[in-house]
């Protein structure tokens, strides 16, 4: 992963169209409520090679926009300070 590698970008949704983060707690405190929430794609983003993923905007819509953005970025290695 020299740059970074392109990932689809998930988020977990409840039946209400909540969204909360895959890359924190799972929103849900109880099996009954686990049934609301399912895993979606909603689009594509970078993992970086220090374990950073995304970029702190809304994924890209297709893996060909995010592909477009590790080639024109070539320097950008996440939140690395090294």
């Amino acid at each position: 992963m020299a740059n970074g590698k392109v990932i689809e970008a998930r988020v977990w949704k409840h039946s209400s169209g909540r969204t909360a983060s895959v890359h924190g707690a799972v929103p849900w405190t109880t099996e009954a409520e686990k049934l609301e929430w399912s895993m979606q794609t909603v689009g594509y983003t970078i993992q970086h090679p220090d374990g950073t993923v995304g970029l702190g905007r809304k994924p890209f819509a297709t893996k060909t926009e995010a592909e477009a953005w590790v080639t024109a970025h070539p320097r950008f290695r996440g939140m690395s300070q090294d």
